[in-house]
């Protein structure tokens, strides 16, 4: 399958708007939080001689359709399950950055039958761990736990009125849509804890990360790498959080003879 033009597959109860480019075994891309699919139009210009390289937006994210309901990082993993098997692949490579790694975690716990080589960049086994957690960031979840849905919007808003001011002024979305799907999205991460379940999967994994990502500490993915039996490291030194678009060419490079070896 190649072709840069995005598209619409049924995958379960929704359409995941999806873009695929380049030749070779499938690699699929999992976005972060709050960015779609558009998080990787860098890194995947270095990745597409080797592979069929598959972008995608997760609900609430982008042109992809589900109804506006709760879900978790678990629904989202059985979600890029559906992906894969719709468009026609009976294994596929995974990578997933930040709080696509969480979902790439949970699809490599849920679908081991589906994943070949695994990628888990900047991300963590427990983000929301209490003693760490920045404190507008807690009273979100603790809203959201409590079922308070007024003060989880006002909080979200909060934190991200840009996103909603700008999305409100290209007439794209009202500011309460936009909050109630971060807000979606938020959820799905408040009882994430694969701690002590890593060492169940098989699949030969890349842990990368930024040396000065200051969202997520270097020791989480030397924790995740000590579980996975297959693991191995790479830190890229001057890149943070965003080391997709930080270093783009010398993380493809690394994730491709990586790959390939699996």
């Amino acid at each position: 399958m190649a072709g840069g033009a995005a598209s619409l597959v049924p995958t379960g109860a929704g359409l995941t708007s999806f873009c695929a480019e380049g030749a070779g075994p499938p690699l699929v891309l999992v976005h972060g939080l709050q960015v779609g699919q558009e998080l990787f139009d860098e890194l995947r210009r270095h990745l597409q001689a080797t592979f069929t390289v598959i972008t995608y937006d997760q609900r609430d994210r982008g042109a992809t359709l589900f109804e506006p309901s709760a879900y978790t990082t678990d629904d989202l993993a059985d979600d890029l399950a559906a992906l894969i098997e719709a468009l026609g692949f009976s294994r596929a490579h995974v990578l997933g950055t930040s709080f696509g790694g969480m979902v790439a975690q949970a699809f490599a716990l849920r679908h081991a039958d589906l994943l070949d080589g695994l990628v888990l960049g900047a991300t963590s086994q427990a983000p929301f761990r209490a003693e760490r957690m920045p404190v507008a960031v807690a009273e979100l979840l603790g809203a959201l736990e409590n079922g308070d849905e007024g003060r989880a919007r006002a909080l979200l808003a909060q934190m991200a009125p840009s996103a909603a001011s700008a999305l409100t002024a290209t007439g794209m979305v009202a500011p309460l849509d936009r909050n109630d799907a971060l807000m979606r999205r938020f959820a799905a991460t408040r009882s994430f804890d694969t701690r002590g379940l890593l060492g169940a999967i098989a699949a030969p994994t890349l842990v990368v990360h930024g040396r000065d990502d200051t969202m997520v500490p270097v020791t989480d993915a030397l924790s995740m790498a000590g579980e996975i039996p297959r693991a191995d490291v790479l830190v890229l030194a001057g890149s943070g959080h965003a080391w997709e678009n930080e270093r783009p060419a010398r993380a493809a490079a690394a994730i491709v003879a990586f790959l390939e070896a699996c």
